[in-house]
């Protein structure tokens, strides 16, 4: 009875952080973040898409990959956005969701994932409690981020991973094998970190199961799954590579300048050749450039203090961890470090191994999407640290009043979380709505409600690219999307465009000679915000979009 009651107790208290984790991710979530930028109507609009016709906005029928800006990126968050789609339409609040459901229920496979490592349940639902209220974790949720989707099968596979190497149950294997495979279809940064991890995990636990032929086979069979699957989403199918010659390091033409300049410096100098090529060569010049980039994820100010990039999911004055628990990083890794427990080193090696897809890349640096499989590390090494901290004062009682500095401390302690959870609260939903919105194409939409609402008394409509983007028309309009892929899926190429559409380059067509339709008698045009009021002698009428920090977005003339 005694172990049945623990166990409701342990389970009721999960259950009130996932209500708790569910409750900030969906409150006002149409509202915030503030605009809705283009790779949220990307989503959006090809999940519509291949719930209305099988194919996506390319016209791929059932499609791996999508290639929106020649990034073919994978379309596995468009697939499990169909249900929310279908149910609620074609809206903010119905492209957001997945993520923030699946941002909910990570709590329990991070408690799952710490109670396999650690078997204590205090530590698994301080881990799962942190996670529900970590800043970085709840603003990807809360914005359509593919890689928060993956991390919960990153975090759930290697819970049954791990699990297999404590139980060697072969069904765990299998089950973890198949989540993490489920991840390469959403998000790219897992395909080099589960290979990895999952060769540095049979590593650690080598001498427990090298000598088992069952598990070793097993085991071998599980990793050849992994690659064969990563072998076909990348080599076989068209544009598997291409997100990554669009990031990395090795085709990025400021790091081949540098090492030219390098070169011809020393040709000036008159280095011998020789040392000319020991020193400035393609590996050295990327493995300094790739040191460069991890070394930024481990930055205090990146960590804790103001974040990264991209700005689009910037929170001003606000780091990806909150600043009470660096002091329990701190004593977590200590702690680990030193222990001699079974699983104590993985946490670490997560950690470690956890920024190396980030650091190959190098834009949008250092980036809180890619470097997001480190938050499960993090915040289960910091649960870590509490209990062991709170452990000692326990332990060490007799050498002074340990029950009144206990209490004295926790209630610091808590009132400290509290002010930082506040503080992270109020710069999401009262700063951020104000602060650099148009990062987010705030705006848009009500430009778009006006653009709707005159579309049928129009010819033309040209619009400007700049501030926008082609996805956001098609999602705002709810374009039929067996239409869009008639008319040959055009995207937004510079003067033509789809339906009454027609994009150009100008941010100021309605006053531009170059793209004024003077032939069109119908015409309307939508102007960037910056650009001159029409003079009232024209005799055009305008509308102006102010974004939520009040400066002006657009201008819809006609």
């Amino acid at each position: 009875m005694k172990i049945l009651k623990k166990n409701w107790i342990t389970l009721t208290i999960l259950i009130g952080i996932f209500l708790c984790a569910l409750l900030v991710r969906l409150i006002n979530l149409s509202e915030f973040p503030v605009g809705f930028q283009i790779d949220e109507a990307s989503l959006g609009y090809n999940s519509y898409s291949l719930f209305m016709t099988g194919r996506s906005e390319s016209g791929d029928l059932l499609p791996l990959y999508v290639n929106t800006f020649g990034d073919y990126n994978p379309i596995g968050y468009d697939y499990l956005a169909i249900p929310s789609i279908a149910i609620f339409g074609l809206t903010e609040f119905a492209t957001r969701l997945p993520a923030a459901i699946f941002g909910s229920i990570s709590i329990f496979s991070m408690y799952y994932l710490a109670y396999v490592l650690f078997k204590n349940k205090k530590i698994s639902l301080l881990s799962a409690f942190l996670i529900a209220l970590s800043p970085w974790h709840i603003g990807l949720s809360r914005g359509s981020a593919e890689t928060l989707v993956a991390l919960f099968f990153v975090i759930t596979g290697f819970a049954f991973i791990l699990s297999f190497f404590n139980r060697y149950k072969k069904s765990n294997l299998i089950i973890g094998v198949f989540l993490l495979v489920i991840s390469f279809l959403i998000y790219p940064a897992p395909r080099i970190f589960v290979p990895v991890l999952f060769v540095a995990v049979a590593v650690y636990y080598f001498k427990s199961w090298y000598l088992k032929k069952k598990y070793v086979f097993t085991l071998s069979l599980g990793f050849l799954i992994l690659i064969i699957s990563l072998s076909f989403l990348i080599f076989t199918i068209p544009g598997g590579t291409a997100r990554f010659k669009q990031t990395s390091i090795f085709n990025f033409p400021e790091t081949r300048l540098l090492l030219e300049e390098q070169i011809r410096e020393d040709g000036v100098n008159g280095t011998n050749n020789l040392f000319t090529r020991a020193y400035h060569n393609k590996i050295i010049n990327f493995s300094l450039t790739f040191v460069s980039n991890y070394m930024e994820y481990f930055n205090g100010s990146y960590l804790f203090i103001k974040g990264g990039q991209p700005l689009l999911f910037s929170i001003p004055s606000v780091g990806l961890v909150y600043l009470i628990e660096l002091p329990f990083l701190i004593i977590g890794i200590y702690v680990l470090i030193k222990s001699k427990e079974k699983n104590s080193k993985i946490p670490l090696i997560w950690l470690i191994i956890a920024p190396i897809v980030a650091a190959a890349t190098v834009d949008d640096t250092p980036n809180i999407r890619r470097s997001l499989l480190m938050v499960p590390a993090i915040e289960i090494i910091v649960s870590v640290g509490i209990i062991s901290f709170f452990n000692y004062l326990k332990n060490h009682g007799h050498t002074f009043n340990a029950t009144k500095i206990k209490y004295i401390i926790t209630c610091f302690l808590i009132v400290c979380f509290i002010g930082n959870v506040m503080y992270f609260f109020h710069q999401y939903f009262i700063h951020a709505k104000h602060h650099r919105t148009w990062y987010r194409n705030n705006g848009f939409s009500e430009m778009m409600e006006i653009v709707n609402e005159k579309y049928e008394d129009f010819d033309k409509i040209v619009a400007t690219k700049s501030g926008g983007g082609y996805p956001l028309f098609l999602f705002f309009s709810k374009y039929n999307p067996r239409v869009y892929q008639m008319e040959g899926s055009p995207k937004d190429v510079d003067y033509k465009g789809f339906g009454k559409y027609i994009f150009v380059p100008s941010e100021y067509p309605s006053i531009d000679a170059s793209t004024n339709m003077k032939t069109e008698t119908s015409t309307l045009y939508i102007d960037r915000g910056t650009c001159s009021r029409p003079s009232l002698e024209s005799g055009r009428k305008y509308k102006e979009i102010y974004r939520e920090d009040g400066s002006l977005g657009f201008r819809v003339v006609y």
